[in-house]
This record gives C-alpha cells, sequence and structure tokens, in this order.
C-alpha cells in the first residue's frame, strides 16, 4: 500500500508538474522525497513478513498498527482540498487554514504513538469450562511509562474454535503512570471441543479520534469446553440402572454387593424367622423382622459409538452433541454416586478411546477431556466397542451403548452366544443399546438447550 502510494504520487507529479508550475523545484523536491520514503518503508515491511515465512519464524511478541476511521477520512479529504485549491488558487488563507488542521493530525498520531509504547497485557483465563456456562476472564494492562499515563484504551481479544470466531472488548478510561488496571469480560461458549486465545489489540483514538493506532500482542492460550452436563431423573435410575433394591434378608457376601440395615417392620408371611426382631416384637406385641437394603453399585461399562456421515443434517449434528451430553452425565452421576465401583468407558473414534476408574482415585477431568475432544468419525466401527464390553464384562457389571443413529442399534450383534465357545466371552447380561432422541428421553434425562441465534 506505501509503496504504490508513493509511485503514484511521483507518477502524478512527472506527468502534471503541478508542484512545479505553481510553487517551485523544492516542492517538488518534498513531494520525491515523501515518496522515496514511503515506497522503502513499505519494501521493508515487505521483506520483512516474506522473510519471517519463508524462515518460519514465530510472529513478533508485538507490532504497531495503524487505521484510518471514517472521521479520519473525511478529515484528510478535507486538508486534501485546501491545499489543492490553495496551490491552483495560490491562497496564503487557505494554506494557513490547511496547516492548522495538518497540526493536530499530526499530534494526534503522535500522542497516541507515545502512549501505546511499552504498555503490557496479562489475560488470566481458567483451564476448563462447560458448554453453555458463562465464566469471566481477566484482562489486566500494566502503563511502566514514568511521565504518561494511557487514556481511552481499548483491548480487543480474539477467541476462536474454528468454526466460530469472538472478539470481545475491554475499554479503560485511564491508566495512570506505573500502574495496573484490571477488566473483566464474560464470555458463554456455547460449541464442546478446544478453544483458542490468539493475539490482543490494544487499540485507542485519544485524543481527538482522528487517527487509530494499535499495538497487536502475540499471545497464545486455550481453553477446553466440556458437553452441557445435565440431569438425570428417577426414571433412568428406576428402569436403566437402578441403584437400591430390597432384600428380604441378609445375604453376606464379598464382592460388590453388600447387604446393609434398612429397617424394622411387621412380620408378613414368608419371612425368615432368623430376622425377627424379638426385642421390638416384644415391645410391640407383634412379630417384626429386620428388612435390609441389598446395594447395587454395579459396574457401568459405557460405550459411545460417534457414528455421523460426512453429509449429516443439522438435526444429526445436534443428537450427536445431544448423545455426547447424556454420556458424559451418565459418567458424572456414575462417578459421584457409586462410591467405589467402577466405570469403564469406550469411544470408536478413529483411535480407540478408552477411560477406566473410579470416583476414589480421581481422573474425573481426564475423562471429561476426552468428551470435549471427541468427534464424530463417519467410519466408526461398532465391533471395537463389541471387543471392549465383552473384555471388560464381569458377573456385577452392566453395559449401556449411546447412539444416536437409530439404524446403528440393529447393527450391534448383542446375542447371547458367541462364535467361541468359550464361556467367559458370553454376555452375562444383555447390554443396553439406548439411541440418543430427545423426545423419547424426555422422562430419563433433562439438559438445558442453549439459545442459538
Amino acid at each position: 500500500m506505501a509503496i504504490a502510494f508513493g509511485v503514484l504520487l511521483v507518477s502524478a507529479e512527472m506527468r502534471t508538474e503541478l508542484l512545479l508550475r505553481t510553487i517551485g523545484l523544492p516542492a517538488r523536491g518534498v513531494l520525491i522525497s515523501v515518496a522515496v520514503c514511503l515506497s522503502v518503508w513499505g519494501l521493508k515491511e515487505l521483506i520483512s513478513y516474506q522473510w519471517s515465512r519463508a524462515v518460519s519464524r514465530p510472529p513478533r511478541s508485538r507490532r504497531n498498527r495503524f487505521m484510518m476511521p471514517l472521521e479520519g477520512i473525511v478529515y484528510c479529504i478535507i486538508m486534501i482540498v485546501l491545499l489543492a485549491g490553495s496551490v491552483i488558487g495560490r491562497s496564503n488563507t487557505l494554506m494557513l487554514v490547511f496547516a492548522l488542521m495538518a497540526g493536530p493530525f499530526i499530534v494526534n498520531g503522535s500522542v497516541m504513538f507515545m502512549m501505546l509504547k511499552h504498555l503490557s497485557v496479562q489475560r488470566n483465563i481458567p483451564q476448563r469450562v462447560m458448554a453453555g456456562e458463562p465464566f469471566s476472564v481477566e484482562l489486566t494492562l500494566t502503563n511502566p511509562k514514568r511521565w504518561i499515563g494511557a487514556w481511552v484504551m481499548s483491548i480487543r481479544d480474539d477467541v476462536s474454535n474454528g468454526r466460530e470466531s469472538l472478539h470481545p472488548e475491554i475499554l479503560f478510561a485511564r491508566v495512570p503512570r506505573r500502574s495496573s488496571k484490571r477488566g473483566q469480560y464474560q464470555l458463554r461458549l456455547s460449541q464442546r471441543g478446544r478453544y483458542t486465545f490468539g493475539s490482543i489489540q490494544v487499540n485507542s483514538r485519544f485524543p481527538m479520534g482522528l487517527v487509530e493506532r494499535g499495538l497487536v500482542l502475540a499471545m497464545y492460550d486455550e481453553i477446553l469446553v466440556y458437553p452441557r452436563i445435565g440431569r438425570l431423573t428417577s426414571g433412568w435410575r428406576r428402569k436403566m440402572i437402578s441403584a437400591t433394591q430390597l432384600a428380604s434378608h441378609a445375604q453376606p457376601r464379598l464382592g460388590t454387593f453388600h447387604d446393609e440395615f434398612h429397617r424394622i417392620r411387621e412380620y408378613r408371611q414368608g419371612d425368615d424367622p432368623r430376622d425377627i426382631h424379638w426385642r421390638t416384637t416384644a415391645r410391640r406385641n407383634e412379630l417384626m423382622v429386620r428388612e435390609y437394603r441389598e446395594s447395587r453399585d454395579r459396574q457401568l461399562i459405557l460405550l459411545l459409538d460417534l457414528f455421523l456421515p460426512h453429509n449429516a443434517t443439522d438435526l444429526q449434528r445436534q443428537r450427536f452433541e445431544y448423545a455426547m451430553s447424556f454420556a458424559a452425565t451418565i459418567c458424572e452421576d456414575q462417578l459421584h454416586s457409586g462410591r467405589d465401583t467402577d466405570l469403564a468407558f469406550a469411544a470408536n473414534a478413529s483411535q480407540l478411546q478408552e477411560w477406566k476408574g473410579t470416583a476414589e482415585n480421581g481422573g474425573r477431568n481426564d475423562l471429561l477431556d476426552m468428551f470435549a475432544m471427541l468427534q464424530p468419525n463417519p467410519q466408526a466401527d461398532l465391533s471395537s466397542l463389541r471387543e471392549v464390553a465383552r473384555r471388560e464384562q464381569t458377573p456385577h457389571s452392566r453395559t449401556v451403548m449411546i447412539t444416536s443413529v437409530p439404524d446403528r442399534a440393529e447393527q450391534m450383534n448383542w446375542d447371547q452366544s458367541v462364535e467361541a465357545n468359550d464361556h467367559d466371552q458370553a454376555w452375562v447380561e444383555p447390554p443396553q443399546v439406548v439411541v440418543a432422541d430427545p423426545t423419547a428421553l424426555a422422562m430419563l434425562f433433562s439438559v438445558e438447550r442453549l439459545a442459538t441465534a
């Protein structure tokens, strides 16, 4: 741009000889000097940019930017008209008005350049958030200069995930010399995955708004957005993964199940006489028996089908994200309410993703990080999930597979027998296949829908 403008000035003067005929040779010399300086500066910037790309150097940590707002463009047009009129009409009055307008324009740019010099910005963001949940990003603007304060500074951030781009801004009215100011803005990211926070722009038009100068600070941060966690209703626990059942008497055994005393109730026909509580019977003058609750905190094997065709519709993509949110909610519920029972999770991504652990040994963040980064797989293979289920199953485990495509449920071979005559590989309990349909699961799972523009 600068090179083209310089060449245009020289070529126009050489063709018209306007300055030479009206003012004289010194004016032409000044014009040519300005054009040469612009061309050299533009050439230097072009060579520097191409060289940095050729050697794959990282971008500069800070660079200056310049932009003319609409007000400044109109102001410059008026100055050019006055200059042309004074030259053509040889009017000293118009030249004086031009000089009076050019002075503030130059001073405006110089003041902003001095204010932006040596400024620095720090950004503080959380490492993980949940989709749809608002969170705060803190920006700290530091002015280390000894004599000059910073006035009316606008900080513009850059947030993107490859599919959408956001540009939040914060305005600092004044940052005194040798001091810092903090500001916050709130974001609500609606898409699951990794978001990047890129370069920060510090812009100002102070004091007259004729020129906008800026400082671009090269920074890089990342944040992981988890799928939205909903709530499992009592219908899910009752029909799918019943956590507690009543037993008529204690059955001591080792392993996952441990019977616990629940209450004392009246005797019913068929109750074991050994469970009679004689002290309560004597006090109430009727037979009373102990009732036990059999804990059913069973191991859960959760399989997530990531199949989604290349030409998926918006409805299919919404169902896919609904299945992701549903699976993440089940994992959260199992880890929080399942005491020391195991959770085994697998997803058929391009490379099979697996996670296994308990609520006590942690690893929740690792599991949710996996959920945040899972992507649809058009070549998803159900056989890998079937092998995981057979490998992880135990006599006390329950297997659930979640898919967003109804036809996929019919493709899974959940038969009780297997080709090999290996009893250890036979299904202990038939796995449950759940199609993530918001209408069908409305009574079992609830999640707040995000408003879309």
